[in-house]
């Protein structure tokens, strides 16, 4: 959906710069070709091979296990590894000749072997049944096979399977340290991986591991705090509050630094498509966020307001967040777009925050409202589609949230859409006499021809 919103925003873009003068004919229509011809064609047979390869390797588990009594133990061992270094080995051969699309197949066919070869090899020596062990031994083949090989479906086999380890691995409340460590160090291999081969579903993958990471560092820390359920809520607002604050201010300070050091290195093809994945998770995040607040203000309770911003992961993501916004303030004095961002990203974390210390509805939804408006602004401003998609979808459910609930008469909400409109009308007018004050005379190219 948002390759087509992009193709035709392209398309008057084009129109416009050829129009002034600042774009040959010749040159639009070239630019409109090579944006036709990528509609995903030759994505097709790499869609087709995966499935095949899911196919092939659940035709040899279900072969082996037909056959269970009438194989013996010894083949079955040497016909996996003989199955796990032959594609290997195939995709060895594939990336030296080129071939990275049948390398990659060779090793997701390979990790799949090895998913299966360990439930197997458990079967045959009668193993005592250990989910999260054999999920961490998953993530650990496919995590190496990965890097080894740059497989990006084996990284998503390890993304998955560490997702499963942080889940089961021990009892919610105190893990032990080495446990914390390891998922630490697993948390940030995965993330790596698609800043060196970037790919869309390992960058999505690898978010995923990073929420369910902070999710369970939050849990744990309630659980040994010993902590009721209103702190326990406001520790889960507060820091996934912070968290996407952090991450939607990342990519727009990592551009600032490129702008303003010259030595420092260019941004990556992988390094810039990874923030701009963290930039879009944390928006829907904070917008969600917004909304939850609004809809659950009353499960706050009575808590003290040092219980759950004390902890550990609140500290440790709002004060990053805070220090990431004056960064981005001071980085940004001269750049009006990337203050937009930072006073959107302020307003919203200050909205997700205040339940915590004020109890007060109306305060709390004046602030929400005010925040998803500043996000479907920043978006806008920044012509970023689903950023504006996240504001307007938070606004639209926390305005009917506020006419079932504090608006109760017709001729209440009358008065409240018209309150509303007026605003935002004022607003679009003030908006547009300082975009016209400030936009700069541009000369058509005949103009500035001597």
């Amino acid at each position: 959906m948002f390759d087509l919103i992009y193709k035709k925003r392209l398309r008057d873009d084009v129109e416009t710069w050829v129009e002034k003068g600042w774009l040959t004919s010749d040159g639009a229509a070239n630019i409109l070709a090579s944006t036709a011809v990528e509609d995903g064609r030759s994505k097709v047979p790499m869609v087709l091979g995966g499935i095949g390869v899911l196919c092939i390797a659940l035709a040899l588990a279900a072969f082996i296990a037909a056959n269970w009594g009438a194989i013996p133990r010894n083949v079955k061992l040497i016909g996996i590894i003989a199955c796990v270094l032959g594609s290997h080995g195939l995709a060895a051969w594939s990336a030296a000749s080129g071939r990275k699309g049948l390398a990659d197949l060779a090793t997701a066919f390979a990790t799949l072997v090895f998913v299966g070869a360990l439930a197997l090899v458990g079967q045959i020596f009668h193993l005592p049944t250990n989910w999260p062990g054999g999920a961490f031994l998953v993530c650990l083949g496919a995590l190496a096979a990965a890097w080894i090989a740059g497989s990006r479906t084996s990284l998503i086999v390890a993304a998955v399977a560490a997702i499963s380890w942080q889940i089961g691995r021990s009892d919610i409340g105190a893990p032990p340290l080495l446990e914390s460590l390891i998922g630490l160090v697993l948390l940030l291999a995965i993330l790596a991986h698609p800043v060196v081969h970037p790919n869309r579903l390992c960058r999505w993958a690898a978010t995923s591991l990073l929420l369910i990471t902070f999710g369970r560092w939050l849990a744990d820390t309630g659980e040994a705090l010993q902590a009721g359920d209103s702190i326990l809520f406001a520790m889960a607002v507060a820091g996934f509050a912070g968290l996407a604050a952090s991450l939607v201010q990342l990519g727009q300070i990592g551009e600032l630094l490129v702008k303003w050091s010259d030595y420092y290195p260019q941004r990556s093809h992988g390094r810039w498509l990874l923030a701009s994945c963290l930039q879009d998770v944390g928006v829907a995040l904070l917008c969600g966020l917004l909304v939850f607040v609004l809809l659950f203000h009353s499960e706050f309770g009575n808590a003290p307001l040092w219980s759950p911003l004390t902890t550990a992961p609140v500290v440790l993501t709002v004060g990053l967040a805070i220090v990431m916004n004056a960064a981005g303030f001071l980085l940004s004095f001269k750049t009006g777009k990337s203050r937009v961002l930072f006073a959107a990203v302020l307003l919203a974390l200050l909205a997700a925050l205040i339940p915590v210390v004020s109890p007060n509805v109306v305060l709390v939804a004046a602030l929400n409202l005010a925040a998803l408006v500043a996000i479907s602004l920043m978006g806008t401003l920044h012509n970023n589609s689903f950023w504006t998609l996240c504001g307007y979808a938070g606004l639209t459910a926390a305005v009917l949230w506020l006419l079932d609930v504090t608006v109760g008469s017709l001729l209440g909400q009358s008065v409240f859409f018209l309150i509303a409109g007026v605003v935002l009308l004022g607003l679009a007018f003030a908006v547009t006499r300082m975009l016209r004050r400030r936009a700069p005379q541009q000369p058509t190219a005949q103009e500035a021809r001597p």
